[in-house]
């Protein structure tokens, strides 16, 4: 469907399309997907944003990427081993992110081959999970974005994302019990338009979901 698009930029004005079109009365900004943009070691994909992210300001300068502006995310990857101490430290310490904290974290996720990214790119007011017809609204735009990044893996967080990108289902407590006792990931394996990668299921780390076995399965993922 969007196989004309050949890089992220492209796909990044289509996403903004489709907000005007369909969410007009929506004054957030869409949350994308930013770090290492071209065959990452790991891919990152959450469910949708809210207004929490300061980038979906329409008044924000810089890059527009998951959880810009909050610190329960970092905190989760700290502790799995996967973020910088000193970051982390500047991140707890501020009351508000800077434009230049941004970036630092957007060069750290470069440094670490990762990039983060959302299944839904439409931010809404509030927690609230996209409905199926946002899921099927954006899902072809996250298929082609994971065509165009060529990720060597793919950590889901919540099953909306899992889902949807493996077309399988799973219950993510049988599947923790399992890698907790053999300490040793089971992958998914996916091919989108000749791109073969792997996927990995994990709880959603804030919120709703289950930040303590979040972290346990980070842990593995980071010894890759």
């Amino acid at each position: 469907m969007y196989q004309k698009y050949q890089t992220l930029e492209e796909l990044w004005n289509v996403v903004d399309d489709i907000n005007q079109r369909y969410f007009p009365e929506n004054n957030l900004k869409p949350i994308l997907g930013d770090g290492k943009t071209f065959r990452p070691k790991i891919m990152f994909v959450f469910i949708n944003p809210t207004y929490a992210n300061i980038s979906s300001n329409p008044n924000w300068q810089g890059s527009r990427f998951p959880f810009i502006g909050t610190k329960p995310l970092w905190r989760v990857f700290h502790r799995a081993g996967m973020f910088d101490d000193e970051l982390m430290n500047k991140i707890n310490n501020s009351k508000s992110w800077s434009l230049e904290l941004t970036n630092e974290v957007l060069n750290f996720l470069k440094s670490k081959s990762f990039y983060l990214t959302n299944i839904v790119k439409w931010t809404g007011h509030d927690a609230t999970l996209p409905n199926s017809e946002k899921i099927k609204l954006f899902l072809p735009i996250l298929k082609r974005e994971i065509e165009i990044v060529k990720p060597q893996y793919i950590v889901t967080f919540g099953l909306i994302p899992f889902e949807n990108i493996t077309n399988q289902k799973i219950r993510l407590k049988n599947y923790f019990e399992d890698v907790m006792k053999s300490q040793r990931l089971r992958f998914f394996n996916i091919e989108y338009n000749g791109l073969k990668t792997k996927v990995i299921p994990c709880y959603f780390p804030v919120g709703r979901g289950d930040p303590k076995r979040a972290v346990e399965i980070l842990k593995l993922i980071n010894s890759l």
